[in-house]
């Protein structure tokens, strides 16, 4: 069965879809089956995919919907990026699937539904979300055993990731008992600026030393690799974001080896 991971927060521009990206595809080549799930109707992980969203005519939205009218999970909605690598992708549609949702009973749950049918084909799932807590957050959220925040080291980060401390403990209490909160990943991290420095200690201090995962350090090859449609580690392979997203992936199957 899937280890099924969301990585998530409520504010923009924190790393989250890169993070889920790279994570995704050094676990497949690590030979894990692992499956790639878009639910941002900015539709960035699927660009980093090297997809074109205007031209998936069959993305998540699509699935979702038809997952609605007949329960069946339609195979033709993922996509194979390589051997163990595949992608849900997601296109400008997604952005109307709040709307399907709101008058659906158990509407938090139609996404775990839906990936039910598919767990046994993947090693890993990995969520990509919206910055924001809507219905599609929260159906990641409830979709999910694990749960991973990345934050930028700034300031303005701290107010999104106590939100999103405050969504996962009423996601936990009320949707969800065994969404396990597995830490924070520091982002776009620069150890020769006081404010990264201050954000890593203020975070340590908060939340203690096990609940962080390795910083990882600001990289421009990582936007480079992107503009490519590469994972950095494929682009790059001997950059400091390489050496630290692979030892964030060994950490996080540790913790999820370790049930959290």
């Amino acid at each position: 069965m899937a280890q099924t991971v969301v990585f998530a927060n409520r504010k923009g521009g924190s790393g989250k879809t890169t993070l889920a990206f790279n994570v995704a595809s050094l676990l497949a080549d690590s030979g894990n089956r692992c499956l790639l799930v878009d639910m941002d109707s900015q539709a960035h992980a699927t660009v980093h995919a090297g997809l074109e969203p205007f031209k998936i005519t069959f993305g998540v939205y699509e699935a979702l919907v038809n997952f609605l009218e007949s329960q069946q999970a339609v195979p033709d909605s993922i996509i194979s990026l390589n051997t163990n690598f595949s992608i849900l992708p997601a296109n400008e549609k997604l952005s109307a699937l709040e709307l399907e949702l709101k008058d659906i009973k158990n509407r938090e749950i139609v996404l775990k539904d839906f990936l039910v049918e598919l767990e046994s084909e993947f090693d890993y799932i990995i969520i990509d979300t919206p910055p924001s807590l809507g219905l599609v957050t929260i159906n990641a959220l409830v979709a999910s055993q694990y749960l991973v925040i990345p934050v930028k080291t700034d300031f303005l980060s701290l107010v999104g990731l106590s939100q999103m401390m405050n969504d996962y403990y009423r996601v936990n209490a009320l949707l969800n008992p065994e969404l396990k909160f597995l830490g924070i990943a520091p982002m776009i991290f620069d150890a020769r600026t006081r404010i990264s420095k201050e954000v890593l200690n203020q975070l340590e201090s908060t939340f203690g030393p096990n609940r962080l995962f390795t910083p990882i350090r600001s990289d421009v090859k990582v936007m480079e690799a992107s503009g490519h449609a590469l994972p950095v580690h494929k682009y790059c392979p001997k950059c400091r974001a390489t050496q630290d997203l692979k030892i964030f992936v060994e950490e996080l199957a540790r913790r999820i080896n370790n049930n959290g």
